[in-house]
């Protein structure tokens, strides 16, 4: 693809295409969104991810496109509904600002800078049967996407996150989570006002303890329930043990004391969908 046909396909929508290097303001914002810095931004690469995003329908504040590595119709299919969608503005940068913007031997050439939904606790609506995952200080991003991820495959309504030094800004949490960090609501906020709006709305609390508790396939789960998923070394912090629960864990075998945190999430949260059920898809 050429920077003509770029230019071409944003008049096609009334936008206007520009080329810009590495000093330009909007490079900056875009750095600072593939660093994790901005609370509000996530910056999205490559034609899958980008994909996922439309699907999602995520408000594309703004995009970076490299045409030199645009090779595919699929491609082009992709970034014609990506510049329509753009908000702020369409980007045009060499191989060479690309290259330094984008993650090691990524060559796909397209970058959106998609806003994150803004969701409280109070603009979650909730079912009859519902699941809420909550991350009590997770480290790893990828653990963070992981579960995000797999919260949304598994029918669950939302996920909070609690003294968590892994943001939901972070490019590899973004990368993790195929983008459902723009489809599912995801929550940070204060203990204190989480475990509130639980009690308020009648979940039951569940900690995945690999210290005991009930083998979690034993368990006949509440309707609405909360599964708590601790730090990856060090557990659910000890405040949370103040409040009524049931632990319950995740039977090993052999050699192995423990899984990783998105593997043993994800197991946990489908034990819990399957005792819903898998009728609806919404």
């Amino acid at each position: 693809m050429e920077e003509a046909d770029v230019k071409s396909l944003a008049a096609r929508f009334g936008k206007l295409a520009v080329n810009i290097g590495m000093k330009n303001s909007n490079i900056k914002r875009l750095r600072s969104a593939l660093r994790g810095r901005d609370k509000s931004l996530v910056a999205v690469e490559g034609i899958w991810l980008n994909a996922k995003a439309l699907a999602s329908q995520a408000h594309i504040e703004a995009l970076y496109v490299c045409p030199a590595m645009i090779h595919t119709p699929e491609g082009a299919d992709l970034l014609s509904s990506l510049i329509s969608r753009a908000v702020r503005g369409v980007y045009i940068v060499s191989e060479g600002v690309y290259h330094r913007l984008s993650e090691p031997k990524s060559d796909e050439g397209v970058i959106s800078l998609c806003r994150l939904p803004e969701i409280g606790l109070d603009d979650i609506r909730l079912r009859e049967k519902d699941l809420v995952l909550i991350l009590d200080g997770l480290e790893s991003p990828g653990n963070v996407g992981t579960i995000i991820r797999t919260a949304e495959a598994a029918g669950a309504r939302a996920v909070f996150i609690f003294h968590g030094q892994a943001s939901v800004t972070n490019p590899r949490t973004v990368r993790s989570s195929l983008c459902s960090v723009l489809s599912l609501p995801v929550v940070e906020a204060e203990m204190e006002d989480v475990q509130h709006w639980l009690h308020k709305n009648g979940f039951t609390l569940y900690f995945a303890d690999a210290t005991g508790g009930t083998i979690y396939s034993d368990v006949e789960y509440a309707s609405r329930s909360a599964m708590v998923v601790g730090n990856e070394r060090y557990g659910i912090s000890p405040e949370w043990y103040e409040a009524e629960h049931l632990s319950v864990y995740i039977p090993m075998m052999g050699t192995v004391d423990s899984l990783n945190a998105g593997v043993a999430a994800s197991i946990l949260a489908y034990e819990i969908r399957s005792q819903f059920g898998f009728g609806s898809r919404s």
